[in-house]
């Protein structure tokens, strides 16, 4: 579907200041960096009731927002949340020359006018999901540059496996001064090819399905990130609305006949499946009862099971409306320890381990959390411990010992090192006795909707509050 796109919306770079000019759209009251601290304190223990609206998904967003590079006419995003990973990328395709409007949840995004293919080094340095526009660039303007991503210090995220794919692609790629120099061999743009992935990367995933889509001929990629993950399901449906033509759903291989022109198209984003098993570990954490819509069950089946393991009472009240709780007239008796390994979709998230690690120190009995997707997710851990968590960290594993035996949360002054080790600390924070301080929560903001005040409406004691530096005095 082609819409409309007013010329005259952002005759300035897009989402630079809350100035008069975007006051008012969906995205304007994110608040903008200082040099003052803002923090989150939060008095607990707290109990929680009431119902949560679960955001659209941010790791859906990214990619789509990129694929808006692909194509012809202007494409309309609908549901995507307010948080500051999307005020980036917005950003970012503004810098090159889309037009973009924001406007009550949804993105406007014109693409034609595009005149650059460099991203801006500074704009790379704020979020990891820049680098999907690699893809769309070379294929659609033969050639593109772009420094290596920034993001959550969470250990290595390669993108070989997006540099390696591209050349299949024909694309010559080069990394020269921390930037990758990508253009298309033949002068003109990628051509089909065959690649495997050593890994079933989501993001290599995506990068190759959308530079596929306009490659001339016939691509084959194997051994990518089923499309049975919800990420790559949202955005293989999106290419296919904008008329590429994608093979091999659900399974682990795909074949994409490449297309010269694409089309703006219009989509909704889908709930975000790591917000919505956040709030369920939120109400387990704190023993209390919470409704959370919209949520599609299916991609939280594997947190579902958990937590019903330990002893929590989960109802479908509808088609999109869970009930979580945890409260102890509803369960009896206390939540019981699990084992979790990370692993890609249908396996237990790995951006839902950190929070499931806090959960863990106030159940009964010991755990085992491997991690197996990130080598350095478990930085958390240690912030955890300042609250009084026992946790034994070696390497990728580590061993959570619950309130039985010897963690016992106590409020602490703390700091968020990455989104959702960040995101733990809140929830470890929200059953600890006492007054917790988080840092550095610019890290959280990027991920999560106005958390502080969803977790208010809940009955949660939680403020945002901006620490005035004090001065020095020589």
């Amino acid at each position: 579907m082609a819409l409309s796109c007013n010329n005259t919306l952002f005759p300035k770079p897009f989402f630079t200041s809350c100035s008069s000019q975007t006051q008012g759209t969906h995205f304007s009251n994110l608040p903008q960096p200082t040099k003052q601290d803002p923090i989150f304190k939060i008095k607990g223990p707290s109990t929680l009731s009431g119902h949560i609206t679960i955001s659209g998904s941010k790791n859906a967003s990214l990619p789509l927002l990129a694929a808006t590079l692909c194509c012809s006419g202007t494409s309309l995003l609908h549901n995507l949340p307010n948080v500051s990973d999307i005020q980036a990328m917005a950003s970012i395709l503004n810098s090159l020359g889309a037009k973009v409007d924001a406007f009550d949840g949804k993105m406007r995004v014109n693409s034609d006018g595009v005149g650059k293919v460099e991203v801006d080094l500074e704009e790379m340095k704020k979020i990891r999901g820049g680098f999907f526009v690699i893809g769309p660039l070379v294929a659609r303007f033969g050639e593109a540059v772009v420094a290596l991503p920034g993001g959550c210090n969470i250990g290595k995220r390669p993108v070989d496996l997006h540099l390696r794919g591209l050349r299949a692609l024909g694309a010559v790629v080069e990394l020269r001064d921390g930037k990758v120099w990508a253009r298309a061999a033949n002068g003109r743009g990628l051509v089909g090819g065959k690649f495997r992935l050593d890994y079933p990367s989501v993001g290599a995933t995506e990068t190759l399905m959308m530079a596929a889509s306009m490659a001339d001929g016939t691509t084959m990629l194997s051994n990518v990130a089923k499309v049975m993950e919800p990420e790559v399901v949202d955005l293989a449906r999106f290419l296919t609305d904008c008329g590429a033509w994608i093979e091999g759903a659900g399974s682990d291989n795909l074949i994409i006949r490449g297309k010269r022109q694409l089309y703006g198209s219009e989509c909704v984003i889908k709930p975000d499946r790591i917000e919505t098993g956040t709030f369920m570990l939120a109400a387990a954490i704190t023993r209390s009862c919470i409704l959370m819509s919209p949520v599609i069950p299916s991609r939280v089946s594997c947190l579902i099971d958990k937590l019903s393991q330990a002893g929590c009472k989960i109802s479908r009240l509808d088609q999109q409306t869970l009930q979580v709780s945890a409260h102890p007239s509803h369960i009896g008796y206390d939540l019981k320890s699990f084992d979790i390994k990370t692993n890609p979709f249908p396996g237990f998230p790995t951006d839902l381990q950190p929070q499931t690690m806090a959960l863990l120190t106030t159940c009964t009995g010991s755990s085992l959390v491997e991690e197996s997707v990130f080598d350095n997710r478990m930085t958390h851990a240690r912030e955890l411990q300042k609250l009084g968590a026992r946790i034994q960290v070696s390497g990728r594993n580590a061993l959570v010992y619950g309130f039985d035996e010897g963690s016992s949360l106590q409020g602490s002054r703390v700091i968020a090192r990455d989104l959702r080790g960040g995101v733990s600390l809140i929830l470890a924070g929200l059953a600890a006795k006492g007054t917790t301080q988080i840092h550095d929560i610019a890290h959280i903001e990027r991920g999560y909707e106005n958390i502080d005040m969803k977790l208010q409406n809940l009955g949660a004691d939680i403020q945002r509050l901006t620490l005035t530096p004090v001065p020095l005095i020589l």
